[in-house]
């Protein structure tokens, strides 16, 4: 069950101080060198893996998952919805509305949740049938790997754990959250 006021506080909580419990941000943060089509990589994404942010909360957000559309003004919509505690928990969900930072690359997205948390995520790699895909923020503290379905092949993970790597992100402490 969505608690807009409630999660409200969480959130305000979460971009002050809830997120400092990571590192450092990176000296250079990976910069996107790819193109997005948004028409493909809009839909639902399961979340992989994640570095552990106060987003998310740990081992209470489990079979996250994130539903991007668009709507005719051209604004991206974005579901995020968590489960409590196991995969069939109850339901958090986060509402965000985001533009493009750079059209025509369409690889910077600026994501404001509840009028109040604005931050910029970066599409840094994606698989060519945009079935998987490694997401950063602008600081290059925070990585997700994406996939369009809630279980992948082990080889598919560990390549997109190696490519992670190679954008300069410490695999070493990601959360894996359950899928269902």
């Amino acid at each position: 069950m969505e608690r807009p006021l409630a999660r409200l506080g969480a959130l305000v909580l979460a971009g002050l101080c809830g997120l400092a419990v990571v590192g450092p941000a990176l000296a250079a943060p990976p910069e996107p060198t790819k193109p997005v089509d948004l028409a493909r990589y809009l839909g639902r994404w399961y979340e992989i893996a994640r570095t552990p942010n106060g987003f998310e909360h740990g081992a209470e957000c489990q079979a996250p998952t994130a539903d991007y559309g668009a709507d005719r003004k051209g604004e991206i919509r974005v579901v995020q919805t968590c489960h409590r505690g196991s995969p069939t928990g109850e339901e958090t969900i986060y509402r965000a509305t985001g533009r493009i930072l750079d059209p025509g690359m369409n690889a910077r997205l600026r994501l404001t949740y509840y009028l109040v948390i604005s931050k910029e995520y970066r599409v840094l790699d994606y698989a060519r049938d945009y079935q998987w895909a490694i997401v950063g923020d602008s600081t290059g503290k925070f990585v997700w790997l994406l996939s369009r379905a809630p279980d992948i092949a082990a080889a598919t993970r560990s390549d997109m754990l190696q490519r992670a790597r190679s954008l300069g992100f410490d695999i070493a402490g990601l959360e894996f959250p359950l899928q269902r």
